[in-house]
C-alpha cells in the first residue's frame, strides 16, 4: 500500500508541477506580451525618428546638389561672356546702325569666310596678321568670348559685297583682356608688314550697342541725327560716295588706286562741323577737309595744302545728302 500511495503521490505532484509550470507560463506570456507592445512602440518611435533623420538627410543632400548644381551653372554662365542670344542682338542691331549709315553689312564666320581685297580674314590655313594701333597682335575666333589670344574674336561684320571699291569696312567685335572692343579696317593696300591694320572705331554706337549686348542691358536701335557727324568713318564714306558719283565734276580725275583710307586723322568734331586731315602716303605733305553739315546738304570745304588752312580754302561744295550729288560749287582760292 505504502507503494502504491507513494506512486500516486508522485503522479500528483508531478501533475501538481505541470500545473504550475503551465500556470506560470501563461503569466510569463501575458507580461511578455505587455513588455512588448511597449518595446514595440518605442522601436516604433525610433523608426520614425530615423525615417525623419533620413528623409531630413536626403532632403539635405537633395538642397545640396542642387545648390552645387546652381554654382555649376552659375560658374559655367559665368565663364562665358558671349553666345547665340547675344550674337543674334548684335545681328539686328548692325542691321539697323547700317540703315543709318547707308551701309549693308554681312556676318562671316570661319565656314562663311569674308573676302576683303583679296583677303581671307576667317577660317584659312595661313592666317593673315593682325596689327592693332600699329602693333602686331595674335586674334582668334571664339564662339564664347575666351580665348588665350590677345584678340578673343566673337563676331566679324562687313560691307565688302555691297561698298564700292576703296569704301569697304570690316568690323571684329570681341574682347580684350575681357572687355568688349570694336575694331575697324578698311585698308585697300598691302602694308610693309604684311598685316591688316584695325583701330578701335570712334562710332560711339557701335561701341555702346555692343558693350550693352554683352552686359545683357538694353539696346537702342540707332538713329540718326541729320546734323550731326557720328564718326570719322561717316564724314569719310561721305566723302567717298561724293568723288564716285559719276555725276560729279570733281571725282572726274580722282586715281582711286592711289587712295588708303588709313591716311585719314580727325582734327575735330563739334555737332554739324568735322575737320579731317589727309596725310600724303609718302609721308610727306597733306591737306585738310572740313564738313558741314546743313539739314538736306552738306558743305565739303576743301584746303589745298597743310599751309593753306585755316585762312586759304580752296573751294566749298555744296552736296545733297540723299545721293551725293553736288549742286553748287565756289572756287574760293581766287577771292
Amino acid at each position: 500500500m505504502k507503494k502504491v500511495v507513494l506512486g500516486v503521490g508522485i503522479c500528483i505532484c508531478l501533475v501538481s508541477f505541470v500545473g504550475c509550470k503551465a500556470g506560470n507560463k501563461a503569466k510569463p506570456e501575458s507580461s511578455s506580451v505587455k513588455v512588448s507592445e511597449s518595446y514595440l512602440k518605442d522601436e516604433k518611435k525610433e523608426k520614425s525618428k530615423i525615417v525623419e533623420e533620413s528623409s531630413k538627410i536626403k532632403n539635405d543632400d537633395t538642397s545640396i546638389s542642387s545648390s552645387e548644381k546652381a554654382s555649376e551653372s552659375n560658374s559655367e554662365k559665368a565663364g562665358s561672356i558671349w553666345n547665340i542670344d547675344k550674337a543674334s542682338k548684335l545681328q539686328n542691331f548692325m542691321k539697323s546702325w547700317g540703315n543709318t549709315m547707308g551701309q549693308s553689312y554681312k556676318e562671316y564666320q570661319p565656314n562663311h569666310n569674308v573676302d576683303f581685297y583679296g583677303v581671307k580674314l576667317l577660317g584659312s590655313d595661313k592666317k593673315q596678321p593682325i596689327a592693332v594701333n600699329e602693333q602686331i597682335v595674335s586674334a582668334e575666333w571664339s564662339s564664347d568670348g575666351r580665348s588665350s589670344a590677345d584678340y578673343s574674336i566673337v563676331s566679324v561684320y562687313s560691307d565688302a559685297e555691297t561698298a564700292p571699291y576703296a569704301a569697304k569696312h570690316v568690323y571684329f567685335f570681341g574682347f580684350y583682356n575681357n572687355q568688349p572692343v570694336v575694331l575697324v579696317s578698311m585698308q585697300n593696300q598691302g602694308m610693309p608688314d604684311g598685316a591688316l591694320h584695325f583701330k578701335r572705331t570712334d562710332n560711339n554706337d557701335l561701341n555702346s550697342g555692343f558693350q550693352n549686348i554683352v552686359n545683357d542691358k538694353p539696346v537702342n536701335q540707332p538713329v540718326q541725327n541729320s546734323n550731326t557727324w557720328s564718326s570719322m568713318d561717316e564724314a569719310i564714306q561721305f566723302y567717298e560716295d561724293t568723288y564716285q558719283n559719276a555725276s560729279n565734276e570733281i571725282g572726274e580725275n580722282f586715281i582711286w588706286e592711289n587712295y588708303d583710307r588709313s591716311c585719314w586723322s580727325l582734327r575735330e568734331n563739334s555737332g554739324n562741323r568735322m575737320l579731317l586731315h589727309w596725310s600724303n602716303i609718302g609721308g610727306a605733305g597733306g591737306s585738310y577737309d572740313e564738313f558741314v553739315k546743313n539739314g538736306d546738304t552738306t558743305e565739303l570745304i576743301v584746303y589745298d595744302g597743310n599751309a593753306s588752312y585755316p585762312d586759304n580754302p580752296y573751294a566749298k561744295y555744296t552736296i545733297r545728302n540723299s545721293d551725293h550729288k553736288v549742286i553748287q560749287t565756289e572756287e574760293l582760292w581766287n577771292k
